[in-house]
């Protein structure tokens, strides 16, 4: 896997998509640390066209480039629709030593989620999707304030009214900036 980039599992460009956008913050609610991450790719066909879109042979759109092309790139966010995001730690427990090598399973029974702004993340794929059962992990690079964060999940095509999560997603980014906490007045 290629870093700074995400990969669809089964879908037509098996290189992946840059990631145009990385936002990597921090919040505190009642006295906990909370990530939020907000995540943007380039245009599924910006590096690669398919010449043959139109063929007949796809046996549903996730493997058919243009119904990839229609939806143009992926937004994966946990802020951008609604309030989500993720626990971390403690306030007093959040530093750079405790996230290194910190590994998050976040909503892993989805099954068991009612509504859609519950989920930590929402995603715009193949339209309004949902996507759940995230592995989320957290190196340190060295000494420094940066991290390597590697990331996978599952997708249900709910726009189309596919409540299973079958399809797998995956992000590496190579270096991200430690997020601090906003100051507080």
């Amino acid at each position: 896997m290629q870093s700074n980039r995400i990969y669809f599992e089964g879908n037509p460009w098996p290189e992946g998509h840059s990631i145009v956008e990385f936002l990597w913050s921090a919040k505190e609610i009642d006295g906990d640390v909370w990530f939020d991450i907000h995540l943007e790719s380039a245009n599924y066909n910006s590096e690669r066209d398919i010449k043959d879109k139109e063929s007949s042979n796809y046996t549903s759109d996730w493997d058919a480039p243009y119904s990839w092309e229609n939806y143009q790139s992926c937004i994966l966010s946990s802020d951008d629709w609604h309030i989500g995001g993720f626990r971390i730690c403690s306030k007093h427990e959040y530093t750079p030593e405790f996230l290194d090598g910190l590994e998050l399973l976040i909503d892993p029974h989805p099954e068991t989620i009612t509504d859609r702004n519950d989920f930590a993340f929402q995603i715009y794929l193949l339209g309004h999707d949902t996507v759940a059962k995230h592995k989320i992990r957290f190196d340190r690079i060295s000494n420094s304030s940066r991290f390597k964060i590697t990331w996978s999940g599952k997708i249900a095509r709910t726009y189309v009214g596919d409540h299973e999560f079958k399809h797998n997603f995956s992000v590496m980014v190579m270096s991200a900036d430690f997020p601090q906490l906003p100051e507080t007045p």
